[in-house]
């Protein structure tokens, strides 16, 4: 049963969609909006078959369009990204040509809910699901034949990027190196969703119903609330409501226990970065869990003259043997893959050639 507040946020979101509906009824009459680049004619496509269920022991199988950079002979190494919720392979384009420079292939994923993976819409919104679903495309592709693996996410896909590192670190087949996480989550619910967690929870409940007529009002809210109100893109309203479900399972907390597995683990580097005019995560959550990988070597950048200078510090750290770095790009938001590519590419370039290093010494 809704309680009557449920029942009135309801009836709220009723009135809402009649404005979205209006919105997308008058975008004829809206200026053209400009045409950027992406990466979208470089997408491959593989079914991928995963473990799902609440006891994982249910299988799906989906169509999941991914971008391929850089696979040629002699790469120095491979690194897998994982966007946030919502986010696609295209939330990374602006490291391509960077990394091909350095001769490391890229290989730019997306998740089950978004507009280039067909089926799957109501799995993998569970941690569980979303790491099943991206060792089983990694599986996919051979990446355990690769010299050199790293495994990178943004926002949401960061701490599954920590948890594919630490699990999949454990098998000698996977050639991990090591992890990079980009405005990831901390340690606790943050700005972004702790203020509207009766809400998300609410709307997760009607989408979880799976109900055509409540979609109908549902998807038009949620496609121009993202877009209009918290300015992450989304295509569809179909997509809003599958980016919102993993809002409900983060591993907050749990990241501690991946990150002490790694501190462990003699072959893995780390790197985690993020910005303090974040709108959407905390600067002191952001700085606790840059604080529990290591309370030395931590960055603060301020402009591009502190992003240069450091950079030879962390190379130089990667190869005298530091497992972690970690930076406070104190004048950036949420989107350092955006603002400091080159930094980023910087960061995996030496996390392969330290291990270059490792092994010939």
């Amino acid at each position: 049963m809704f309680s009557s507040q449920n029942i009135l946020l309801y009836y709220r979101l009723v009135r809402l969609g009649d404005f979205a509906k209006h919105l997308q009824m008058n975008k004829q009459y809206s200026t053209k909006k400009p045409t950027y680049f992406d990466l979208n004619d470089l997408i491959k496509t593989v079914n991928v078959t995963y473990k799902t269920g609440k006891h994982m022991n249910e299988e799906t199988t989906v169509e999941s369009k991914y971008v391929d950079v850089g696979n040629i002979q002699n790469t120095k190494g491979t690194v897998v990204t994982l966007s946030g919720s919502p986010g696609t392979h295209n939330d990374f384009k602006y490291m391509k040509s960077l990394f091909e420079q350095k001769r490391i292939r890229m290989i730019c994923t997306n998740y089950p809910g978004s507009e280039f993976v067909t089926g799957g819409l109501h799995n993998s919104f569970t941690n569980e699901e979303r790491n099943s679903y991206i060792k089983s495309l990694m599986e996919q592709l051979e990446l355990q034949k690769v010299n050199r693996l790293v495994i990178m996410g943004h926002s949401r896909g960061g701490e599954n990027a920590l948890q594919l590192t630490s699990s999949l670190s454990d098998d000698p087949s996977w050639p991990l190196v090591g992890t990079v996480m980009i405005n990831s989550p901390g340690f606790a619910p943050h700005k972004g969703i702790s203020k509207r967690m009766g809400t998300i929870n609410f709307i997760i409940s009607l989408i979880k119903r799976h109900n055509p007529t409540i979609n109908m009002i549902l998807h038009p809210i949620l496609h121009w609330f993202y877009n209009n109100v918290i300015g992450l893109r989304v295509s569809h309203g179909k997509v809003a409501a599958a980016a919102i479900l993993p809002m409900q399972t983060f591993a907050f907390d749990e990241q501690k226990l991946s990150i002490d597995d790694l501190k462990g683990k003699r072959r893995i580097r780390g790197f985690y970065g993020y910005g303090s005019k974040d709108f959407l995560i905390d600067e002191q959550q952001s700085n606790e869990v840059a604080m529990y990988f290591s309370e030395e070597n931590h960055y603060v950048i301020s402009c591009k003259e502190d992003a240069e200078k450091s950079k030879s510090v962390m190379k130089k750290a990667f190869a005298d043997g530091t497992k972690f770095v970690t930076a406070n790009f104190t004048e950036e938001g949420h989107f350092l893959q955006k603002t400091y590519p080159e930094y980023i590419v910087e960061v995996v370039d030496a996390m392969f050639e330290s291990d270059i290093e490792n092994r010939l010494s």
